[in-house]
């Protein structure tokens, strides 16, 4: 059996591509399998018919089409009993009005009533979509994200006068803001990665928040951050899965991630769920773990359980199970 696996033009990020090359690493054990990257990282008409006619040309009879994420619209070029495509979420559409939400609907969620199968990494992503199109329960499959295998435990000592506390992302949704205003007056180093703006700036400064500021990071400098950290941070207003709280859970660190669908699913018994609008509460989850011993110790041990969930073995198996469904 032969597999491809599109992913979006590296220029539009990697996030997807990073999640999906363990699966694939995994699955090329079994199967022979080509990942492809689409030519184009623009979604205008023009790039779009270049990115699908491009993925038909390298279609060839009897291989399985396996969409990544993120270019739906190649279900509208590729033969749709050969091609499963996997759904990450569809916050984008929400936030568009009038013209631009119909054709964005029409290129990214009706395509998804063509496909063989429809995996989704969550129940909020599945649910995002079912509030739009309805799809035969029979072909929609929740598969969550694998932890990759370069996140492992490694044990550190909690550093209680001055934890580091890592918070990845600066999008507004990731609640840096929140964030900056629940340290006020907690002793800490504030690790962020990702670009920040002058109003993070004044925020800093306003609450005297100690921090740090990276981007561009390799993977591998990527995991470091997370060795090297005390607390991982992922208070988000919404994601389609969330990455961070199983990573951290892998590493053997505190976790705080909110209450709210997925991330809550996501982090099991191991983490500290918070109201992501309260700083207060996000405030008192620092608090906790800085002055709880016993406390951390059964979070990262719970964190370790939960995270066996995501091994890339348990998540590529029910994949290859998708591809013997379609080959059949």
């Amino acid at each position: 059996m032969e597999i491809n696996f599109f992913y979006r033009n590296r220029k539009v990020g990697f996030s997807i591509a990073a999640v999906f090359d363990t699966v694939v690493s995994e699955v090329s054990k079994t199967y022979i399998v080509k990942r492809i990257f689409l030519p184009s990282p623009n979604a205008n008409v023009k790039s779009i018919l270049r990115n699908g006619l491009f993925a038909k040309k390298k279609e060839e009879h009897g291989i399985i089409n396996h969409i990544t994420g993120d270019v739906h619209y190649l279900l509208w070029f590729l033969n749709k009993r050969k091609t499963i495509v996997t759904v990450h979420d569809i916050m984008y559409y929400h936030y568009l009005k009038g013209l631009k939400r119909m054709i964005w609907k029409y290129l990214y969620i009706i395509p998804l009533k063509r496909a063989a199968y429809v995996t989704f990494i969550s129940h909020f992503a599945y649910k995002q979509v079912c509030e739009v199109i309805e799809l035969h329960s029979d072909r929609i499959h929740i598969i969550p994200n694998p932890v990759d295998d370069s996140f492992i435990f490694s044990p550190k000592v909690f550093n209680t006068k001055r934890p580091i506390i890592l918070h990845i992302g600066t999008l507004e949704r990731k609640n840096l803001n929140r964030t900056i205003a629940a340290l006020d007056g907690i002793e800490c180093h504030l690790r962020i990665i990702g670009e920040i703006n002058n109003d993070i700036l004044i925020q800093l400064k306003k609450y005297n928040v100690e921090y740090s500021n990276v981007i561009n990071l390799s993977h591998q400098e990527i995991v470091e951050e997370y060795r090297k950290a005390d607390i991982i941070n992922f208070p988000s207003l919404f994601e389609g899965f969330g990455m961070p709280i199983i990573e951290g859970q892998a590493t053997g660190r505190v976790v705080v991630t909110s209450n709210l669908s997925p991330m809550k699913e996501v982090a099991g018994e191991g983490a500290v769920l918070v109201d992501p609008y309260s700083v207060d509460d996000i405030r008192n989850a620092y608090h906790k773990i800085i002055q709880d011993a016993s406390f951390r110790e059964v979070l990262i041990k719970k964190g370790r359980e939960n995270v066996s969930r995501f091994s890339v073995d348990i998540i590529a198996e029910q994949y290859m199970n998708i591809y013997k469904s379609i080959q059949q």
